[in-house]
């Protein structure tokens, strides 16, 4: 193979060369991005209403959903959480399920369930999910005790979310695990 390489310089200036070109082809060919563009077989329903307590939530809103949701084809697990005032179910598809469809039915299902829900009921959100959901950062602060410049602190971390926020930031003050 040496003596290849040393009696044939031109051969390997070539494959070089054109391994050079390949490289550089594709290099600009390439997309960028995070994570590949997959379908996440999941699906989730967020369900909402002022005032109410979580037994409640479940009885009048979360159940009729879930029931109509068990008959979507191609579910392999159905998960719901319900607290005072919301309520989340998560739907998982068996891998090579077609997600657009499986969307469509779920909110066939949801419109479905809507006769059986409260009349002044909002109605349920189907989010599907993305390998572009997955955040590029989280910044968590957490303030270890009461005291009177924490409020000050509060609304500095505030302000200075809201100016250096850089694309889509989602703010939610409770995430901060501040309460003010």
């Amino acid at each position: 193979m040496v003596k290849f390489l040393i009696h044939r310089p031109i051969a390997v200036l070539m494959a070089f060369t054109a391994c050079f070109i390949v490289g550089l082809v594709t290099y600009f060919s390439l997309p960028v991005s995070l994570l590949p563009d997959i379908d996440i077989p999941q699906i989730t329903i967020q369900v909402s209403s002022e005032n109410a307590s979580a037994r409640e939530l479940e009885n009048t809103m979360v159940a009729p959903v879930r029931r109509q949701l068990m008959q979507v084809s191609g579910l392999s697990e159905l998960r719901s959480e319900t607290r005072d005032g919301s309520g989340i179910i998560r739907l998982s598809f068996e891998f090579g399920t077609n997600t657009d469809l499986a969307f469509i039915e779920v909110n066939e299902k949801i419109d479905a369930a809507m006769n059986s829900l409260p009349k002044d009921a909002v109605r349920p959100k189907a989010v599907k999910a993305s390998a572009t959901d997955i955040p590029a950062s989280a910044v968590c602060a957490v303030l270890s005790h009461r005291h009177p410049e924490a409020q000050l602190v509060y609304r500095q971390l505030q302000e200075f979310a809201e100016e250096r926020r850089a694309g889509e930031v989602l703010r939610c003050r409770y995430r901060l695990g501040i309460r003010p």
